[in-house]
Protein backbone atom coordinates (compact mmCIF):
# COMPACT_ATOMS: atom_id res chain seq x y z
CA UNK A 1 0.00 0.00 0.00
CA UNK A 2 1.43 3.66 -0.50
CA UNK A 3 0.31 6.64 1.51
CA UNK A 4 -1.15 9.79 0.04
CA UNK A 5 -0.82 13.39 1.79
CA UNK A 6 -4.41 14.23 1.21
CA UNK A 7 -3.87 17.83 -1.04
CA UNK A 8 -3.81 18.18 -4.31
CA UNK A 9 -0.34 15.65 -5.75
CA UNK A 10 0.16 16.73 -9.41
CA UNK A 11 -0.04 20.61 -10.55
CA UNK A 12 2.33 22.74 -12.50
CA UNK A 13 0.91 26.34 -13.10
CA UNK A 14 3.05 29.03 -14.77
CA UNK A 15 2.22 32.34 -15.74
CA UNK A 16 4.52 35.15 -16.90
CA UNK A 17 1.75 37.85 -17.01
CA UNK A 18 -1.64 36.70 -15.47
CA UNK A 19 -3.33 34.85 -18.46
CA UNK A 20 -6.61 32.95 -17.01
CA UNK A 21 -7.11 31.09 -19.77
CA UNK A 22 -3.64 29.75 -19.69
CA UNK A 23 -4.38 28.71 -15.76
CA UNK A 24 -7.67 27.43 -16.31
CA UNK A 25 -5.95 24.93 -19.06
CA UNK A 26 -2.61 23.91 -17.08
CA UNK A 27 -5.57 23.35 -13.87
CA UNK A 28 -7.29 20.87 -16.32
CA UNK A 29 -4.83 19.47 -17.50
CA UNK A 30 -2.78 18.73 -14.06
CA UNK A 31 -6.63 17.76 -12.51
CA UNK A 32 -6.65 15.04 -15.44
CA UNK A 33 -3.29 13.70 -14.29
CA UNK A 34 -4.63 12.85 -10.74
CA UNK A 35 -5.39 9.36 -10.00
CA UNK A 36 -8.95 9.38 -9.26
CA UNK A 37 -10.22 7.45 -5.94
CA UNK A 38 -13.20 6.97 -3.89
CA UNK A 39 -15.00 10.01 -2.26
CA UNK A 40 -15.39 10.11 2.12
CA UNK A 41 -17.23 7.17 2.79
CA UNK A 42 -20.72 7.85 3.58
CA UNK A 43 -20.36 10.90 2.08
CA UNK A 44 -23.01 12.81 0.56
CA UNK A 45 -23.97 16.46 0.03
CA UNK A 46 -24.04 18.98 3.01
CA UNK A 47 -27.29 21.02 3.34
CA UNK A 48 -27.87 24.70 4.39
CA UNK A 49 -28.08 23.95 7.85
CA UNK A 50 -25.07 22.24 8.10
CA UNK A 51 -22.62 23.47 10.34
CA UNK A 52 -19.77 24.55 8.35
CA UNK A 53 -19.41 28.62 9.08
CA UNK A 54 -15.47 27.74 9.99
CA UNK A 55 -14.70 25.63 6.45
CA UNK A 56 -12.55 27.83 4.38
CA UNK A 57 -11.09 26.71 0.94
CA UNK A 58 -7.69 27.29 -0.36
CA UNK A 59 -6.83 28.23 -3.67
CA UNK A 60 -3.48 27.89 -5.53
CA UNK A 61 -4.30 31.11 -7.59
CA UNK A 62 -5.25 34.86 -6.96
CA UNK A 63 -6.22 35.19 -10.64
CA UNK A 64 -8.47 32.36 -10.85
CA UNK A 65 -10.50 30.36 -8.20
CA UNK A 66 -8.52 26.30 -7.95
CA UNK A 67 -9.21 24.90 -4.59
CA UNK A 68 -6.33 22.66 -3.74
CA UNK A 69 -6.85 22.61 0.34
CA UNK A 70 -9.52 23.22 3.30
CA UNK A 71 -9.18 24.90 6.28
CA UNK A 72 -10.77 25.69 9.72
CA UNK A 73 -11.58 29.91 11.15
CA UNK A 74 -10.29 29.29 14.61
CA UNK A 75 -10.47 33.25 15.03
CA UNK A 76 -11.47 36.48 12.87
CA UNK A 77 -7.79 36.51 11.17
CA UNK A 78 -6.55 32.44 11.87
CA UNK A 79 -7.15 29.42 9.93
CA UNK A 80 -5.71 26.30 11.00
CA UNK A 81 -4.72 23.84 8.03
CA UNK A 82 -2.52 20.93 7.06
CA UNK A 83 1.22 21.77 6.85
CA UNK A 84 1.45 19.48 3.67
CA UNK A 85 -1.29 22.03 2.04
CA UNK A 86 1.35 24.95 2.33
CA UNK A 87 3.99 22.70 0.78
CA UNK A 88 1.55 22.02 -2.14
CA UNK A 89 0.76 25.28 -2.41
CA UNK A 90 4.56 26.74 -2.62
CA UNK A 91 5.31 24.37 -5.48
CA UNK A 92 2.19 25.45 -7.37
CA UNK A 93 2.49 28.84 -6.58
CA UNK A 94 5.90 29.95 -5.34
CA UNK A 95 4.85 31.74 -2.50
CA UNK A 96 1.52 31.26 -0.32
CA UNK A 97 1.59 34.91 1.01
CA UNK A 98 -0.46 36.91 -1.23
CA UNK A 99 -3.15 33.54 -2.06
CA UNK A 100 -6.49 34.16 -1.24
CA UNK A 101 -8.63 32.46 1.22
CA UNK A 102 -12.50 31.91 0.51
CA UNK A 103 -15.15 31.33 3.71
CA UNK A 104 -18.29 31.51 3.42
CA UNK A 105 -18.94 28.73 0.65
CA UNK A 106 -20.94 24.84 0.32
CA UNK A 107 -21.30 25.36 -3.61
CA UNK A 108 -17.83 25.85 -5.06
CA UNK A 109 -19.24 27.09 -8.12
CA UNK A 110 -20.98 30.18 -6.20
CA UNK A 111 -18.58 32.14 -5.00
CA UNK A 112 -20.30 35.42 -5.64
CA UNK A 113 -21.19 35.86 -1.33
CA UNK A 114 -18.18 34.34 -0.63
CA UNK A 115 -15.88 36.31 1.88
CA UNK A 116 -12.03 36.33 0.33
CA UNK A 117 -9.24 37.35 2.09
CA UNK A 118 -5.87 37.29 1.84
CA UNK A 119 -2.86 35.05 2.84
CA UNK A 120 -0.46 37.58 4.76
CA UNK A 121 1.69 34.79 7.19
CA UNK A 122 1.91 31.77 7.46
CA UNK A 123 3.51 29.14 9.67
CA UNK A 124 3.71 25.69 9.25
CA UNK A 125 4.96 23.28 12.14
CA UNK A 126 8.84 23.34 12.18
CA UNK A 127 9.05 20.00 12.38
CA UNK A 128 7.13 18.62 9.69
CA UNK A 129 8.56 16.77 6.90
CA UNK A 130 6.33 15.89 3.90
CA UNK A 131 8.45 12.44 3.86
CA UNK A 132 7.66 11.47 7.05
CA UNK A 133 4.16 10.60 7.53
CA UNK A 134 4.27 10.73 11.50
CA UNK A 135 5.38 14.52 11.49
CA UNK A 136 2.99 17.15 12.80
CA UNK A 137 1.12 18.48 9.66
CA UNK A 138 -0.45 21.18 10.91
CA UNK A 139 0.02 25.21 9.93
CA UNK A 140 -1.08 28.56 10.79
CA UNK A 141 -2.58 31.06 8.30
CA UNK A 142 -3.01 34.84 9.61
CA UNK A 143 -5.42 37.06 6.86
CA UNK A 144 -6.45 40.14 5.88
CA UNK A 145 -8.21 41.88 6.57
CA UNK A 146 -10.36 39.85 9.23
CA UNK A 147 -13.59 37.51 8.60
CA UNK A 148 -16.70 39.28 9.33
CA UNK A 149 -18.33 37.20 11.07
CA UNK A 150 -22.15 36.11 10.85
CA UNK A 151 -24.28 32.96 10.13
CA UNK A 152 -22.08 32.01 7.03
CA UNK A 153 -18.82 32.85 8.53
CA UNK A 154 -17.48 32.17 12.00
CA UNK A 155 -14.82 29.87 13.79
CA UNK A 156 -14.94 26.65 14.99
CA UNK A 157 -14.61 25.64 19.02
CA UNK A 158 -10.67 24.81 19.74
CA UNK A 159 -10.65 21.77 22.18
CA UNK A 160 -9.00 21.80 25.53
CA UNK A 161 -5.35 20.96 25.52
CA UNK A 162 -5.24 17.25 25.22
CA UNK A 163 -8.65 16.77 25.24
CA UNK A 164 -9.59 13.31 24.55
CA UNK A 165 -11.94 12.50 21.36
CA UNK A 166 -11.92 8.53 21.16
CA UNK A 167 -14.97 6.86 20.35
CA UNK A 168 -16.98 9.95 19.97
CA UNK A 169 -19.12 10.70 17.06
CA UNK A 170 -17.00 13.18 14.43
CA UNK A 171 -18.20 14.81 10.86
CA UNK A 172 -15.91 15.84 8.25
CA UNK A 173 -16.90 17.99 5.42
CA UNK A 174 -14.63 18.45 2.10
CA UNK A 175 -14.29 18.62 -1.59
CA UNK A 176 -12.35 16.10 -2.71
CA UNK A 177 -12.69 13.57 -5.24
CA UNK A 178 -16.07 11.83 -5.07
CA UNK A 179 -16.52 8.45 -6.96
CA UNK A 180 -13.18 7.07 -8.75
CA UNK A 181 -13.33 8.53 -12.32
CA UNK A 182 -14.10 12.09 -11.34
CA UNK A 183 -11.23 14.26 -13.00
CA UNK A 184 -12.88 16.98 -10.77
CA UNK A 185 -13.30 17.62 -7.12
CA UNK A 186 -16.47 17.87 -5.75
CA UNK A 187 -18.55 21.33 -6.61
CA UNK A 188 -21.09 20.64 -3.49
CA UNK A 189 -19.83 20.23 0.09
CA UNK A 190 -19.82 16.82 0.84
CA UNK A 191 -19.84 15.26 4.70
CA UNK A 192 -19.45 12.07 6.24
CA UNK A 193 -19.38 10.83 10.17
CA UNK A 194 -17.69 8.33 12.09
CA UNK A 195 -16.52 7.63 15.32
CA UNK A 196 -12.69 8.71 16.34
CA UNK A 197 -11.32 5.72 16.99
CA UNK A 198 -8.33 5.20 19.72
CA UNK A 199 -4.92 4.91 19.38
CA UNK A 200 -5.27 0.82 19.74
CA UNK A 201 -8.16 0.75 17.39
CA UNK A 202 -6.41 2.57 14.49
CA UNK A 203 -3.85 0.57 14.80
CA UNK A 204 -5.81 -2.36 14.56
CA UNK A 205 -7.27 -1.48 11.60
CA UNK A 206 -3.66 -0.08 9.50
CA UNK A 207 -1.10 -2.50 8.64
CA UNK A 208 1.48 -2.99 11.30
CA UNK A 209 4.21 -0.94 9.70
CA UNK A 210 2.42 2.37 9.75
CA UNK A 211 4.02 5.45 10.65
CA UNK A 212 1.29 7.26 13.00
CA UNK A 213 2.46 9.58 15.02
CA UNK A 214 1.88 10.21 18.48
CA UNK A 215 -0.03 13.64 17.72
CA UNK A 216 -2.36 11.76 15.06
CA UNK A 217 -5.96 10.02 15.02
CA UNK A 218 -7.76 8.27 12.74
CA UNK A 219 -11.55 8.18 12.03
CA UNK A 220 -13.55 5.54 9.31
CA UNK A 221 -14.51 8.36 7.65
CA UNK A 222 -12.38 8.70 4.74
CA UNK A 223 -11.38 11.30 2.88
CA UNK A 224 -9.84 11.59 -0.82
CA UNK A 225 -7.36 14.01 -3.01
CA UNK A 226 -8.70 17.70 -2.08
CA UNK A 227 -9.58 16.96 1.12
CA UNK A 228 -6.76 17.53 2.62
CA UNK A 229 -6.66 20.36 5.35
CA UNK A 230 -10.47 19.57 6.12
CA UNK A 231 -11.54 19.56 9.71
CA UNK A 232 -12.86 16.72 11.66
CA UNK A 233 -15.19 17.94 14.29
CA UNK A 234 -17.28 17.41 17.15
CA UNK A 235 -20.63 18.88 16.82
CA UNK A 236 -22.48 19.20 20.08
CA UNK A 237 -25.33 21.74 21.48
CA UNK A 238 -23.30 24.18 22.72
CA UNK A 239 -21.17 24.48 19.52
CA UNK A 240 -18.90 23.02 16.82
CA UNK A 241 -15.60 21.63 18.28
CA UNK A 242 -12.43 20.97 16.06
CA UNK A 243 -11.02 17.76 16.49
CA UNK A 244 -8.44 16.89 13.65
CA UNK A 245 -6.97 18.33 10.65
CA UNK A 246 -7.10 16.03 7.49
CA UNK A 247 -3.59 14.60 7.24
CA UNK A 248 -3.04 11.12 5.04
CA UNK A 249 -4.53 7.78 4.23
CA UNK A 250 -3.42 5.03 2.44
CA UNK A 251 -4.66 4.48 -1.26
CA UNK A 252 -6.46 3.50 -3.00
CA UNK A 253 -8.39 5.79 -0.87
CA UNK A 254 -12.08 4.91 0.07
CA UNK A 255 -10.97 1.15 1.16
CA UNK A 256 -12.78 -0.63 3.79
CA UNK A 257 -10.44 -0.67 6.97
CA UNK A 258 -7.88 1.74 5.96
CA UNK A 259 -9.27 5.16 8.14
CA UNK A 260 -7.79 8.69 7.47
CA UNK A 261 -5.11 9.82 9.65
CA UNK A 262 -5.64 13.25 10.79
CA UNK A 263 -3.63 15.42 13.01
CA UNK A 264 -4.78 15.60 16.74
CA UNK A 265 -5.73 19.42 17.58
CA UNK A 266 -6.02 19.21 20.81
CA UNK A 267 -2.14 18.39 20.89
CA UNK A 268 -1.41 21.50 19.80
CA UNK A 269 -3.17 23.73 21.60
CA UNK A 270 0.10 25.85 23.13
CA UNK A 271 1.95 25.55 19.63
CA UNK A 272 -1.27 27.53 18.35
CA UNK A 273 -0.89 30.16 20.75
CA UNK A 274 2.62 30.53 21.11
CA UNK A 275 2.95 31.28 17.67
CA UNK A 276 -0.19 34.05 17.49
CA UNK A 277 1.97 35.58 20.29
CA UNK A 278 4.71 35.70 18.44
CA UNK A 279 3.09 36.89 15.22
CA UNK A 280 1.55 39.99 17.53
CA UNK A 281 4.69 41.21 18.83
CA UNK A 282 6.61 40.65 15.67
CA UNK A 283 3.61 43.13 13.94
Amino acid sequence: MKFFLLGLLLIGVACATPNTAALRQSLTKATRNIQPEARIIGGEPATKSSRTSYLISLSISAIAYAHVCAGAIIGKEWVLTAAHCLEELKESATDVIGLPVYAGLQDRSDIENAQIRTIDFAFAHKQFNASQEGSPDIALLHVTPGFEFGADVNAVILPYRNEDYANKTSVTYGWGLTRRDAEQYAKQLQVGSAQVLSETQCREQLPEDTPLGSNQICAETLACFGDGGSPLVHETLGGTELVGITSWGYTPCGSKGSPTVYTEVSRFIKWISDVQWAYYVLN
